[in-house]
């Protein structure tokens, strides 16, 4: 067991039982405090994305943890799951704010941010890097995030960056099947599924503070996960089956949190200005991105 010494936030868990997740609700407290270390992780890898606008936006890991995929708004960018080789630099007409591949890795939906109500489909050609434009869809709100769901059937949007209202639609008919208006506003623009395809989990604001929260998408039930300081929270993720959880704050201060006991198990400074992380699919591998193209690989091995 190591001890390090860093400012982290110190949290009262109160745990309940509920499904694939435990619920909790974490009260805050600044303190500079040695801290016992569960997890340690190590920086594998930084690297600084050329791009034409000088900044970054969303990535997504390939199915097969292989690959990661970088949208810049001008492109998307892929690289190998060590960072050290760029398989491809696509140009999507019309630009990519966030970009998510299907399960079977053969295709892309994109979406584009403000003033831009499209979802766009495109099929992947690994074999010759090429992207080629399938479908649109016309989603009657600016689109800020799209995720394809693990069993293929579907894609979740985040329609909204004033209100928490989330799109899901058929993959294959590309109709809309169902929307959620949840009551959180400001949301985070990212969403994430379960591995079960059944729940999506957000978060947004309510009360003066940040909730991160499962929605059931067959029965609209809403579940808080936990609550934190809007300050604190800029970026969050679940690992793989949401045994764990990682928020970075906006200044880069990471923090893992054990989902079935409620421990901190680690926390560490990250990039300076993150805009998105994930999980490999393997849940070893956290991927940080900043807005100024900064893209971190932290090992997470216990």
């Amino acid at each position: 067991m190591r001890k390090i010494l860093f400012l982290i936030m110190v949290f009262e868990l109160f745990i309940v039982a509920c499904g694939e997740l435990n619920m909790f609700t974490p009260t805050a407290t600044a303190i500079s405090s040695p801290v016992s270390i569960e997890l340690v992780p190590t920086l594998i890898k930084e690297i600084k994305l050329e791009t034409q606008t000088g900044t970054a936006y969303t990535l997504d890991w390939s199915p097969d943890g292989e690959m990661l995929a970088v949208a810049s708004g001008f492109e998307i960018t892929l690289l190998s799951r060590d960072l050290n080789k760029t398989h491809a630099v696509l140009q999507p007409k019309g630009g990519a704010l966030a970009v998510t591949w299907s399960p079977d890795q053969t295709k892309f939906a994109t979406v584009n941010g403000y003033q831009n109500p499209t979802i766009k489909l495109w099929d992947w050609d690994n074999a010759n890097s090429q992207l080629t434009p399938v479908h649109e869809i016309q989603a009657g709100f600016d689109q800020y995030g799209v995720f394809w769901s693990p069993d293929g059937k579907a894609l979740a949007t985040l329609a909204d960056d004033d209100t928490s209202t989330f799109q899901i639609w058929d993959a294959s008919t590309r109709e809309e099947i169902r929307k959620f208006e949840l009551s959180y506003t400001t949301p985070l623009r990212t969403l994430s599924w379960s591995t079960d395809s059944s729940a999506l989990y957000g978060a947004g604001e309510s009360d003066g503070q940040m909730v991160i929260f499962a929605l059931n998408v067959a029965d609209s039930n809403v579940q808080e996960v936990a609550k934190f300081p809007v300050a604190e929270v800029g970026v969050f993720a679940f690992s793989p089956h949401a045994k764990k959880l990682v928020v970075v704050d906006p200044r880069g201060v990471a923090q893992i949190l054990d989902i079935p006991s409620g421990k901190i198990l680690t926390g560490f400074k990250t990039v300076d200005q993150p805009v998105d992380l994930a999980w490999d699919p393997n849940g070893l591998t956290l991927a940080i991105l900043d807005y100024k193209t900064k893209l971190q690989l932290w090992s997470l091995v216990p």
